[in-house]
């Protein structure tokens, strides 16, 4: 956890679930959950297998399996899972991408 009054500046990696309620300068790289409380800041990239936000994000969310922006988050970047829940009142200024994760994978092979 980055608690209320922490601030993390580099890539954090964790095979656990990882809570930000402070802020987050860098990417982050988990392989389970991640929740960007109310009040949490990541200016950065987000990687896990699922991505709640309730806070603020600046940069780009790839889940796995699943992302969700609560009502009261705003994300500044683009989003990218299975599937997304963008709750009303949600502030999204970005893209949108919605592909099983086999589908990304290989087009993601087919360009590189």
């Amino acid at each position: 956890m980055v608690g209320p009054r922490s601030r993390f500046v580099g890539e954090l990696s964790s095979e656990d679930d990882v809570v930000v309620v402070g802020r987050v300068e860098g990417s982050l790289r988990v392989a389970q959950r991640v929740t960007v409380a109310p009040g949490g800041e990541v200016e950065g990239d987000i990687h896990a297998r699922v991505v709640l936000v309730q806070g603020c994000v600046r940069g780009k969310i790839f889940a796995g399996e699943k992302a969700e922006l609560s009502a009261a988050s705003v994300v500044e970047g683009s989003v990218e899972a299975p599937k997304i829940v963008i709750a009303e009142g949600a502030r999204l200024e970005g893209t949108v991408a919605m592909a099983p994760q086999g589908e990304r994978d290989a087009s993601r092979k087919s360009e590189g």
